[in-house]
């Protein structure tokens, strides 16, 4: 009989840890609003015109401050189809908006994630008549992309100490 080896298994589980929960600097992509509130997501159109939701919505106050869920530079900061709308490019070249905001800075200033870049303004038809509902949208080009995926992090995987092992 051939002695096969035993080796020994840490148990491990996944952790999303929050950083801003425990007061440490956040890394990264930060919410726009807080508390947050995803009201409505993202249904990308089947077709350039086709129907769909290019975004997601957030339940937010108006005049709340909105922050930039990225670093970037502010690529657009004006009226849009009588909505105010601000768009952040990113390194990468993606582009994020957010409607409505009234801009607290001007196209070409440079944004940290975090950086208050506006406020929400008053808002009709678009979050289904509630006030103050903030619209967040990724493109790359001119395609569509889940704005939830900025905020998206890996689990990290941690093993658990101090658990007796069975023999």
């Amino acid at each position: 009989m051939v002695a096969v080896p035993v080796i020994p298994v840490i148990p491990v589980i996944p952790v999303m840890v929050f950083a801003f929960s425990l007061g440490l600097p956040v890394p990264g992509p930060v919410w726009p609003v807080e508390p947050v509130a995803v009201v409505a997501s993202f249904d990308p159109p089947t077709s350039r015109w086709g129907p769909g939701h290019r975004g997601i919505d957030f339940g937010a106050r108006t005049d709340q401050p909105v922050r930039s869920a990225t670093d970037g530079i502010i690529d657009f900061a004006g009226v849009i189809a009588g909505k105010p709308v601000v768009t952040v490019r990113l390194a990468d070249g993606r582009r994020v908006t957010y409607e409505p905001v009234h801009a607290l800075r001007r196209a070409g200033s440079p944004v940290a994630a975090g950086d208050t870049i506006g406020t929400v303004a008053p808002t009709g038809g678009h979050c289904g008549g509630l006030a103050g509902c903030l619209h967040v949208g990724l493109l790359r080009g001119e395609t569509y992309l889940d704005p939830l995926a900025l905020f998206r992090r890996p689990s990290v995987l941690k093993p658990i100490t101090g658990i007796p092992r069975t023999p």
